[in-house]
């Protein structure tokens, strides 16, 4: 787990698959986020509930054992309805139109979608923070 730094708010990524865990924390951290990871629902409530203050955005997948990245966001939303959530899935239809990051995904579009749910971008400067532009590029994918 990352060190919550005063220069960013923490985003708090959820997923069941250690090695997902590790590269989106990887590549998020590379662009000075702070992140909490957790492997599973139950887990994220706990380190959610021990750093409420700094977390801004909810980085979770939609399909995990036990409690799903829906429910998960509800608990959270209950708590600070302010939070930024970002789902991410292999079949983005299941979010019901919901902010959604598809898997697989690049470097370029996980930083873009970050910043379109976490500061609120206006869509076109989102569109442009999704499609790489300003940001080094990478041919690795995220599945």
């Amino acid at each position: 787990m990352a060190v919550v730094t005063q220069e960013h708010e923490a985003i708090l990524v959820v997923d069941d698959e250690p090695a997902i865990c590790s590269l989106v924390k990887t590549l998020l951290e590379l662009e000075g986020y702070a992140v909490l990871i957790a492997g599973d629902a139950e887990t994220a409530t706990h380190i959610y509930e021990e750093h409420s203050a700094e977390v801004a955005l909810l980085l979770t997948d939609v399909k995990m054992p036990g409690m799903n990245g829906l429910e998960l966001a509800d608990r959270i939303l209950r708590k600070k309805p302010q939070l930024g959530v970002l789902f991410m899935s292999g079949s983005p239809g299941a979010t019901g139109g919901l902010a959604c990051i598809a898997k697989p995904f690049t470097r370029a579009q996980l930083i873009g979608r970050v910043g379109m749910a976490l500061y609120r971008l206006p869509p076109a400067r989102a569109q442009v923070a999704a499609a790489g532009i300003g940001l080094q590029s990478t041919s690795q994918r995220i599945s």
